[in-house]
């Protein structure tokens, strides 16, 4: 499936054996890696080593940590120095599973140099750009990538050195990534309309389609069905100090500098005021680096009485707070085109769910959300989502109903569900280049 135009040599056609499975290589994050993109595609292994010879190629370093997480799977773990070295055959397939997130940055050069399907989580891949450019130690080559797209880079955005002493947003979002993603993809696979829409922005000049040897799947994100009443509940809940009389409020996820921290702060300490049995926990890892939500508590409440941070929860600990919370804000921005699994599990927990009406957080819809704009009147919206789920707080019987009700109605978006799909688009961009 491969070009190799760089040897000159003509690709052989696809080794085709009866009843054999052809070799996929995903390059992804792996477990026990702390990141989503993670998280995402171990939902669909145990389906793509059913119909794959399946191989992961992880970052050079990771490989004992993802196989000693995946034992008894049926895969192989490579590093990536073990990739490069026995070389994709021409019967193999690649796929990459690409998000806003350092973790990826790895696979950018395998991705040019041997083009596969690409699950594109994120349209906005402004930390991933920062990563690539910080490890190609060459701040210069960004105007380079810029001018070479055809783009006509503002004189006051162009240092001395070559180098872009500004970046719109535009610059990291569409001209760079986005295209160059485009251009080497042999297949894409994108969460929403949104995501659609801005992709096909982003390369405006990239022929996509499957007649182009592109094709173009547009494929949610997954919904996991409600997890299982955790034994030990009624233990976590304790653990964060979270009592049977309190009305938690929840910021679910990494605590990262685009989760409007400082809004939802300002939005609880005017609600305390009236509701006394509120309690805010911010339910994730913390990047200091972005919006150090922890220090901004120690200053508003010295006494020690604010809002706690939990720091990383797996899965089952942020199912149960999930389960638990009156009202949980999945909000972001200025980054919002991410379509994450976070909103739906929010919903699936039961409780009102206040999140943005940009990007592609309006394409999920439930009763269970309300949606706020983004400006000025931020804060005051987030105030009154509070008092709204104060003053409808429902009974244990009413809220099982609301889960039950979830869970039916967003069948169709398991991994399971949507597997065939992702299964198609593979075959179809591997029809694509024989």
């Amino acid at each position: 499936m491969f070009n190799f135009s760089d040897t000159g040599l003509r690709t052989p056609p696809p080794a085709r054996w009866p009843g054999a499975r052809r070799r996929l290589y995903l390059f992804s994050p792996l477990p026990p890696q702390r990141n989503g993109l993670a998280d995402y595609i171990v939902e669909y292994l145990p389906m793509l080593a059913a119909d794959f010879e399946l191989c992961l190629v992880a970052e050079s370093g990771r490989t004992a940590e993802a196989s000693a997480a995946l034992a008894g799977m049926r895969l192989k773990v490579l590093d990536e120095a073990a990739f490069l070295a026995r070389q994709p055959e021409p019967g193999a397939q690649i796929l990459y599973n690409v998000g806003n997130n350092g973790d990826c940055a790895y696979m950018l050069d395998h991705l040019h140099r041997f083009p596969g399907t690409v699950i594109v989580h994120d349209v906005s891949l402004f930390y991933l750009h920062q990563v690539a450019l910080q490890m190609e130690r060459a701040n210069g080559m960004f105007n380079h990538w810029v001018r070479d797209t055809g783009y006509e880079v503002p004189a006051d955005f162009v240092g001395r050195d070559g180098s872009l002493t500004r970046t719109p947003g535009l610059l990291y979002q569409e001209c760079l990534m986005v295209r160059r993603i485009a251009g080497s993809a042999r297949g894409l696979m994108l969460h929403s309309r949104y995501a659609e829409a801005r992709f096909r922005g982003g390369a405006f000049d990239v022929p996509l389609g499957v007649e182009h040897g592109r094709p173009v799947e547009r494929i949610p994100h997954f919904v996991l069905p409600p997890a299982p009443a955790a034994a030990d509940a009624q233990e976590v809940l304790q653990r964060f100090g979270v009592e049977s009389g309190d009305i938690l409020l929840l910021v679910p996820g990494f605590l990262t500098g685009n989760k409007m921290l400082y809004e939802v702060l300002v939005a609880y300490a005017r609600a305390r005021a009236a509701h006394p049995r509120l309690k805010l926990l911010f339910a994730g890892e913390e990047r200091a680096s972005e919006y150090a939500v922890s220090d901004r508590i120690r200053r508003l409440w010295p006494d020690g009485d604010g809002p706690r941070v939990t720091g990383y929860l797996d899965a089952r600990e942020l199912d149960v707070l999930l389960g638990r919370a009156d009202l949980s804000f999945v909000l972001r921005y200025p980054t919002y085109g991410e379509t994450s699994g976070i909103l739906p599990r929010a919903v699936m927990g039961g409780g009102r769910v206040v999140t943005v009406d940009i990007g592609s957080y309006p394409e999920f819809e439930s009763p269970l959300i309300d949606h706020v704009s983004i400006g000025a009147g931020l804060v005051d919206a987030l105030h009154a989502s509070i008092e709204s789920a104060c003053a409808g707080l429902p009974s244990v019987a009413a809220r099982a109903e609301r889960r039950a009700a979830e869970a039916q109605r967003v069948e169709s978006l398991s991994p399971r569900a949507l597997y065939p799909r992702v299964r198609k688009l593979l075959d179809t961009a591997w029809e694509g280049v024989r």
